[in-house]
């Protein structure tokens, strides 16, 4: 049985027909497969399975038991699928019919976020290719948030099917001649403050749409992220993170979770949001402390960071923080300015602290 493992997943490929007679020997590969590979999410790949029998089913059943979780079942046919609905276990796996294939040919990325790549299609549209290791639900999570997000009014790309390049997923968006923050900064350097005070204008109208529970409340997101950083990190800062977290007022305010150059284009001359993944509701200074983590302290402790993150130098990174913030901040007096920077430098924890022993 052939199998493949990622980063956080172990992917087990369905073939023939699994029916009373092999039912037992494919239950015993696919659990030594699974003890081989402990702590991994396991998903199951059905594009070359021709039949599925009860037998078969109660093998899967058995695999969504000790997992204590709906497994995905990824490439399913209609005549695989309808035997799922005929016993009504649709409801309990996370199946998905083939996904379209598409070849990228020789050109490179016009931009790129920080879980993938986006590229140029003939048809004028865009396709987000997602790192090798993003698992399916993770790219269905960002087109359910783009949807929703569109929904709520929030200007973002319209996003269209899901597909595969290579062995990765990906998401196809539309074009209109869209161009990446980033992209326009590298091209047109000269434009910096131009582009800093639109984008703080953007982000601020962003801020102020009022989402509720439409999507989770990053807090919430934050204290997961602690909880799994566990003993990484000194007793001390996870008091002081837990502490950081519990002190920001609670916001209805739609924040995008990971806003940077990168995941914003420009579209027709309009700046429209992409990498809806982290979409949440909250105050808006998680926003703001991600976007000054990544452009000025990531920067100074590791020189190079924006250009190999974002394609942008570290002084340019620079002079567009130094011209966003204050046009964000939208008139505030030095004094205030001073407040709020000394406030994001210690939140900067976060970041440096939280998330970077979650990146290892």
């Amino acid at each position: 049985m052939k199998s493949t493992v990622g980063k956080k997943t172990l992917k087990i490929y369905l073939e023939g027909k699994i029916d009373s007679v092999n039912a037992p020997s494919v239950e015993r590969e696919i659990n030594e497969l699974i003890s081989s590979n402990a702590g991994l999410d396991v998903m199951f790949d059905a594009e070359d399975l021709q039949y599925i029998s009860s037998a078969g089913l109660r093998v899967l059943l058995k695999v969504r038991k000790n997992k204590g979780k709906s497994i995905e079942i990824i490439n399913v046919s209609d005549e695989v699928i309808s035997v799922f609905n005929t016993t009504n276990l649709s409801d309990l796996f996370d199946i998905t019919r083939p996904m379209r294939r598409l070849y990228l040919g020789r050109t490179g990325p016009i931009a790129r976020s920080l879980n993938g790549e986006i590229y140029r299609q003939p048809d004028d549209n865009m396709v987000k290719v997602f790192n090798d290791g993003i698992s399916i639900s993770e790219v269905k999570k960002e087109r359910e948030n783009a949807h929703e997000a569109l929904v709520a009014g929030i200007p973002t790309l319209i996003p269209f099917d899901i597909v595969i390049i290579g062995g990765r997923y990906g998401i196809v968006f539309e074009s209109a001649g869209s161009v990446s923050l980033a992209n326009a900064i590298m091209e047109e350097p000269y434009r910096i403050e131009e582009y800093a005070v639109k984008f703080a204008a953007f982000l601020h109208e962003i801020h102020e749409m009022q989402v509720g529970d439409k999507f989770p409340d990053i807090k919430d997101r934050y204290r997961e992220w602690l909880e799994k950083a566990g003993r990484s990190l000194s007793e001390a800062d996870r008091y002081n993170i837990d502490a950081l977290i519990n002190a920001i007022p609670d916001r209805s305010s739609y924040v995008h979770g990971d806003i940077n150059p990168a995941d914003v284009v420009i579209s027709d001359g309009e700046m429209m949001l992409m990498d809806m993944a982290g979409s949440a509701h909250g105050h808006p200074i998680f926003d703001l402390q991600g976007l000054y983590a990544s452009l000025v302290e990531m920067e100074r402790e590791r020189p190079m960071y924006c250009s190999s993150t974002f394609g942008i130098s570290g002084e340019n990174c620079r002079k567009f923080w130094d011209a966003f913030f204050p046009a964000y901040m939208g008139g505030k007096s030095d004094t205030e300015l001073e407040k709020m920077k000394t406030l994001l430098k210690k939140y900067y924890v976060l970041k440096q602290k939280l998330l970077s022993v979650l990146e290892v």
